[in-house]
């Protein structure tokens, strides 16, 4: 299992949404690879931002607006 920090880094100004840079959720994942590029993992991501900032980021849940960082 690894652990990630999943970061915003661009952003997003929607009708209903907003998103600001920095703002991060932490994954556990059992995958040595970026969580972002695997399709499996983006609903969990979603999931946890809902979760954290009520706040679900839809297409944004990608590598072109988050970054994700190996924690351990």
């Amino acid at each position: 299992m690894a652990l990630w920090k999943i970061t915003v880094k661009r952003k997003v100004n929607k009708v209903g949404m907003r998103l600001e840079e920095g703002m991060s959720v932490e994954l556990v994942a059992p995958t040595p690879n970026n969580p972002l590029t695997q399709s499996k993992y983006i609903p969990q991501v979603r999931q946890l931002f809902e979760s954290k900032y009520g706040i679900d980021p839809e297409q944004y849940a990608n590598t072109g607006y988050m970054e994700s960082e190996k924690l351990s």
